[in-house]
């Protein structure tokens, strides 16, 4: 005797499938982005909220500066159809509170992860005791070309706005190690030296940092040396 189904049997299993298709809907809306056919770029302004990072002698924050010129420097790329995200868009912590340093920094490269970073660009500005040094330095991921590549297109453009040339800087920084691609940490300036104190509040500056960085990381995809 073949099998049959109520009519019964046949409701039910069309709600099931009406919910299984909402479900389904709901986490595919949770899942990592799938890759880009363009380059992605992860732009992490440091610090951010309870942490001001370096802070100048006219009480100039650093996390302020490093999202100014994150947030020019996102358009910029923008501009040229490249899909960029930054880790924090406002004066907050990525991280979720408490606020942890240590968790904070994972944080941001869990996002840049989440992203699918093709590269990892840091925004930070320096602070040294002197008070002598001053001008952008950029660090890249030791033991990473790609990042050396990254890094010396960005520098060169860098000297360019400065009129001095400062040689790319290997470092292990968490954010830079673990990110897992290309990743630089771009340091704008120095808060300690009064020129560079003075040219990091200005707006026009701020542009000029930030277009240097973008032609840069152009450069780096273009393939040039």
């Amino acid at each position: 005797m073949p099998f049959t189904l109520s009519w019964r049997t046949w409701i039910a299993l069309a709600v099931v499938g009406v919910v299984a298709s909402i479900l389904a809907v709901r986490i595919s809306s949770n899942l990592i982005p799938a890759a880009s056919p363009v380059p992605v770029v992860v732009i992490d302004p440091g610090h951010g909220g309870p942490d001001p990072g370096a802070i100048g002698s006219n009480g100039l924050y650093e996390k302020n500066i490093n999202l100014s010129i994150a947030l020019i420097l996102a358009t910029l790329l923008r501009q040229k159809q490249l899909t960029v995200y930054l880790t924090r868009s406002g004066d907050q912590a990525p991280s979720p509170p408490p606020f942890q340093t240590l968790r904070d920094l994972r944080h941001r490269v869990l996002l840049s992860r989440r992203w699918r970073a093709t590269v990892f660009v840091s925004i930070h500005t320096n602070s040294e005791p002197t008070r002598t040094v001053q001008g952008p330095i950029v660090y890249y991921r030791s033991n990473s070309d790609a990042s050396l590549s990254l890094a010396a297109n960005i520098s060169r453009e860098l000297s360019q706005l400065n009129g001095r040339v400062t040689l790319p800087r290997p470092i292990r920084q968490l954010v830079l190690t673990e990110a897992g691609v290309p990743a630089i940490n771009v340091e704008v300036g120095f808060l300690t030296h009064p020129l560079d104190q003075s040219r990091l509040v200005n707006s026009t500056y701020q542009t000029q940092i930030a277009q240097a960085i973008s032609l840069g990381i152009l450069q780096y995809f273009h393939g040039d040396p």
